[in-house]
């Protein structure tokens, strides 16, 4: 176990490999991460690697250092370099997998607390209390309109032919004054 209290990266990666591919997710902006240049500047990056894909990767190593092998991107080789400092998330083809909170990029861990609702969303205000507290009832002309509408709609559902039915419903214009 890590200092975290979650199994080394190396572990769970190779245990992934062996059912499958793995999808690394990583911060392609830490020190001594090798990709190609158009990745390089993202918050993160998603990788698939293993030991029977559809394009193989022969040189594929998972070690003590990191992830490391030749890997396709548009048809074209290129031999990345993957520090497990800069590996934050690994997960199998099931979905199953692991994260590792610390290492995950800024921006990701504002957006994840953000979901989680353990921080409000930048720019906005969160004011303490109820519902009921933060947004005013609608005006009483409108809860009366509303209820007159559901009790016509009530009548209506119980009556017995046609002719009843247009004598319960108001007829209504289309057009209303609203103050």
């Amino acid at each position: 176990m890590g200092p975290d209290g979650l199994p080394p990266k190396e572990d769970v990666a190779r245990a992934l490999l062996l059912r499958g591919s793995v999808f690394v997710h990583l911060d392609p902006r830490r020190t001594g991460v090798v990709l190609p240049r158009h990745l390089l500047k993202q918050p993160q990056v998603m990788l698939q690697i293993g030991l029977d894909m559809p394009i193989p990767i022969p040189d594929l190593r998972v070690d003590e250092e990191g992830i490391c092998g030749t890997l396709s991107f548009n048809r074209e080789p290129f031999t990345c370099v993957i520090p497990w400092s800069a590996v934050f998330a690994l997960a199998g083809e099931e979905g199953r997998g692991m994260i590792w909170e610390r290492a995950m990029p800024t921006e990701l861990r504002n957006e994840v607390d953000r979901e989680m609702g353990r921080r409000p969303p930048e720019g906005l205000r969160v004011l303490e209390g109820t519902r009921s507290d933060t947004i005013p009832p609608p005006p009483r002309s409108v809860m009366d309109e509303l209820m007159a509408d559901d009790e016509a709609r009530d009548r209506a559902a119980f009556a017995e032919d046609e002719d009843e039915l247009e004598e319960e419903l108001p007829r209504r214009g289309h057009l209303r004054l609203v103050k």
